[in-house]
């Protein structure tokens, strides 16, 4: 707008100069485009007035570097160029609608969320997928000239593309989430909600980020709701399964939280390793399996081996959880890290567990 006028205004004095000059068709041109200047000057000046200013930026949030240390990252503007260094953080924002920021992308866990899949291939069309595995090289990253890197911790390693801090230094913000790689002290729910809380501020979409929050919370309060009607809730793991033993996820990581905020009571908080003979010890009521997609078997079949991995071993038979049939499988990529697939594994395991 400033440059706008100044132009106007030059080309109003322009206009005074001639009519300087003396000649009568000089004057008369003059004159007009004097006037025809004023009006434009009065004109923009008006439109100066009535265009609404935003008053959202600047925001700061405060995330975090390499070494799981706070630090503030401040935005004087909306981001335009965002890369995606992991798949969660893609589907956060397409499920925002934010696909017109996203610059770059990479990094796929499994298969794109159904209801996020055209989105995706559409950015796909455009040239936007940088890896399918593993991260972008650093200089892959540089020549797209982003504002904003919305990463995985793990991605800004020194070997991959360099601490936050080397890219604050080009005036480019970044954003870990909270629950990647254990980043901040506590993971569990309260983490992820704070993470989509941010990216209202960053992109100014409190409104849908406010009402998704507000949404959880609901279901939090129906969850809470139901438990208090019981004697007991259900004890509960969830295990990933490998090489004939299991490994166990504490109450303390985002993915044994979920089970907690599923309302679960946690029947083994510390986690770690453990045998078929621990699980008996345990003796939960129910058991829920993680598994990773195999590139070599249909998505069902893949859910359908994680089941089995428990259900198929007879020391576990008189267990609860498989007596019962209480064995549920979910993928890794929908309660592990955090983003938009977490609220809806809640809900999942919350209906599984109570029959909601």
């Amino acid at each position: 707008m400033k440059k706008a006028l100044t132009l106007i205004l030059a080309a109003a004095l322009t206009a005074s100069l001639f009519a300087g000059c003396g000649s009568s068709s000089s004057e008369s041109a003059a004159s007009s485009a004097a006037e025809t200047a004023s009006s434009a000057v009065s004109s923009a000046a008006s439109q100066a007035e009535t265009e609404p200013v935003s008053d959202h930026y600047p925001v700061t949030i405060s995330t975090y570097n390499y070494a799981k240390e706070p630090v503030e990252v401040t935005f004087d503007k909306c981001p335009e160029k965002v890369i995606c260094t992991n798949q969660t953080q893609t589907e956060l924002l397409l499920y925002f609608g934010l696909d017109d920021h996203i610059a770059g992308m990479a990094y796929l866990d499994g298969t794109i969320r159904e209801d996020l899949q055209a989105q995706y291939d559409a950015l796909k069309a455009e040239g936007k997928e940088l890896t399918v595995k593993g991260y972008p090289s650093k200089e892959t990253v540089l020549a797209l000239e982003p504002d904003f890197i919305f990463g995985w911790r793990s991605a800004f390693a020194e070997d991959q593309l360099g601490d936050v801090s080397e890219w604050h230094d080009l005036g480019v913000g970044t954003m870990i989430l909270r629950c990647s790689n254990n980043t901040a002290e506590k993971c569990d729910l309260e983490a992820v909600l704070a993470d989509i809380a941010d990216i209202g501020k960053i992109f100014d979409i409190e409104d849908k980020t406010d009402a998704y929050i507000a949404d959880t919370r609901a279901l939090l309060d129906r969850v809470a709701d139901k438990v208090a009607t019981l004697e007991k809730p259900y004890t509960a793991i969830i295990v990933e399964p490998y090489d004939g033993t299991f490994y166990c996820w504490g109450s303390n990581t985002l993915t044994g939280a979920l089970v907690e905020a599923a309302g679960a009571e946690y029947a083994l908080p510390e986690g770690g390793d453990l045998s078929l003979e621990d699980i008996v010890k345990i003796n939960p009521d129910v058991i829920i399996v993680d598994y990773m997609d195999d590139e070599t078997l249909t998505p069902e079949e893949s859910k359908a081996n994680a089941i089995a991995a428990v259900m198929d071993e007879a020391v576990l038979a008189e267990v609860p959880a498989v007596a019962n049939n209480r064995v549920m499988a979910v993928n890794l990529t929908d309660c592990y890290g955090g983003g938009v697939r977490m609220v809806p594994t809640v809900e999942a395991m919350f209906n599984f567990m109570y029959g909601e």
